[in-house]
């Protein structure tokens, strides 16, 4: 099991904090969005809510295999994971539409990702250390 660094998971937190999507299709080709939606309810699990990602959708439906990268200023990271699961039901949807709600979004679903790696990747020699 691999935890997310306290660190990261504040920069996760902030309302400033860049946060993007990366999958890749059954044949490599990859794919990045900046999806506001991306959180860590516990230091060894990421979510993500499905608003408007059809391709991402396609892409984790064939390759589970993902990394988000969230940055702020010359502050960035890379969280390497694997989706678990896409829930469309229950309460993590629930509580992910009522976060929505007040940007006027819908998730159709939400994704879960396992933690598997994390990387320091900001603006310094230290870029490309793993921390997790």
């Amino acid at each position: 099991m691999t935890n997310i660094p306290n660190e990261v998971l504040e920069l996760l937190k902030a309302q400033t904090t860049t946060k993007i999507l990366v999958t890749a299709s059954k044949d490599a080709k990859p794919h990045a969005i900046v999806a506001g939606s991306i959180a860590a309810p516990t230091a060894d699990t990421m979510v993500v809510g499905e608003i408007l990602m059809k391709r991402s959708a396609k892409n984790l439906s064939e390759n589970p295999k993902a990394s988000f990268l969230v940055s702020s200023g010359k502050d960035a990271y890379v969280i390497e994971c694997t989706a678990k699961a896409r829930l469309d039901s229950g309460p993590e949807i629930e509580s992910m539409n009522k976060m929505l709600e007040a940007i006027g979004l819908k998730a159709a679903a939400v994704w879960v990702f396992q933690v598997c790696a994390v990387y320091f990747q900001g603006a310094s020699p230290k870029a490309g250390t793993k921390l997790a």
